[in-house]
């Protein structure tokens, strides 16, 4: 791998350009993105080539030389610029939060087998270029859905991710938005809604370290969440109720006189349990 050219320098694009920079000097790392984007000291410091995405010709030119392109936006901006790049990319990634969405897109091509979805299990709260660190996939986990891409496409993606110090993990495209509706997208409206609830009773100055823990997702970008929950509505519904489901039972078991907890009890050593301790 020569050189890769990645859409969206972002918090997971900038990382990602940094990271290769860090470990392989060998590959040039081209990011394209909007003029405001690159004027950033980070961004000048994080690639080799910045190209605005204005810049039709340099744009096209970038993608056919690219060993690899991978798009780092918000959905529905992958979802746009998918067709053109895989027209022209010998093989492209992605790090969409969702994938069925996208996957969809890449379907109605010709070149869809040199797709491969993919989606770094790595983040923090904060967003943009200035967020962006070099050692932000270090032992991460990386999904790769690879189950209608041409292997050696698929031998690309997961030599880029190994690269930057991430685990390739391969699961389907349904499996994939199935369980980032539970691991991601829930928790990150349980946060928000707990940050919401404390202020509405007043009960901040009691927030402790673990309440800072459990809220420290809280929030978020609407440019992202709003595409995530839109192009994974259902399977974030159906966690939302399961979880609704455990949380009203130990609800009813602690209005009991007397309160009777032990469902509570029975969820906190299964999840011990669970935790190894």
């Amino acid at each position: 791998m020569n050189r890769v050219a990645i859409f969206g320098l972002g918090l997971i694009g900038g990382s990602l350009a940094l990271a290769l920079r860090a470990r392989r000097a060998d590959i040039a790392v081209q990011a394209i993105d909007h003029r405001a984007v690159l004027g950033h000291e980070a961004a000048r410091a994080a690639v080799h080539e910045l190209i605005s995405v204005d810049d039709a010709k340099a744009v096209e030119a970038a993608v056919r030389a690219a060993d690899l392109v991978v798009l780092a936006a918000p959905v529905r901006a992958i979802c746009n610029a998918l067709p053109g790049v895989l027209d022209a990319a010998g093989a492209v990634t992605d790090c969409g939060s969702t994938k069925r969405a996208i996957a969809d897109v890449a379907a109605a091509s010709a070149r869809r087998s040199r797709f491969v979805p993919g989606h770094p299990m790595a983040g923090r709260p904060g967003s943009g270029i200035e967020q962006a660190s070099a050692d932000l996939f270090e032992g991460r986990r990386w999904i790769v859905c690879a189950e209608a891409s041409a292997p050696d496409a698929v031998d690309t993606v997961e030599a880029l991710i190994r690269i930057v110090g991430a685990q390739p993990v391969r699961m389907t495209v349904a499996e994939h938005d199935r369980a980032v509706a539970l691991t991601s997208h829930v928790p990150q409206l349980v946060a928000s809604a707990l940050k919401v609830l404390a202020a509405r009773r007043n009960a901040e100055p009691a927030a402790g370290p673990a309440f800072a823990s459990a809220t420290r997702v809280a929030g978020g970008s609407d440019a992202m969440w709003g595409d995530i929950f839109a192009t994974n509505a259902d399977e974030v519904a159906s966690a939302l109720r399961d979880l609704a489901t455990e949380l009203e039972q130990a609800a009813v078991e602690l209005e009991q006189t007397p309160a009777a907890p032990a469902r509570v009890l029975e969820l906190l050593g299964k999840a011990r349990a669970l935790r190894g301790g």
